[in-house]
């Protein structure tokens, strides 16, 4: 059974009453740094909070950079977690607007 959630412009920030449902420590910082998601970034925005409450952050800027690859664009992240039971970030890349 699949459950729905629907994020209002409330959600955008953290919420003190939902808990937090993910630690910090569980997320590979040297691996997200090394492409270009960064721990500081995140806390000074506000978004790091969200995401460990399990909630979709505001838009932001990702410099992603691989050895084969180099991407900027703009994003909202989540957790997500996989089999295994480890959260990784998922992103969610939002198509600029046509003028």
């Amino acid at each position: 059974m699949y459950k729905e959630i629907l994020l209002t412009s409330t959600d955008m920030y953290m919420n003190p009453n939902k808990p937090i449902i993910f630690k910090a420590e569980q997320l590979d910082w040297e691996k997200l740094e090394a492409v270009g998601i960064r721990r500081k970034e995140l806390e000074k925005d506000g978004n790091l909070d969200l995401l460990l409450q399990g909630a979709e952050t505001g838009v932001t800027t990702l410099n992603l950079k691989t050895p084969v690859f180099s991407l900027t664009m703009d994003a909202t992240l989540k957790l997500e977690v996989e089999p295994d039971g480890r959260p990784v970030i998922g992103i969610n890349g939002i198509r600029p607007t046509e003028e």
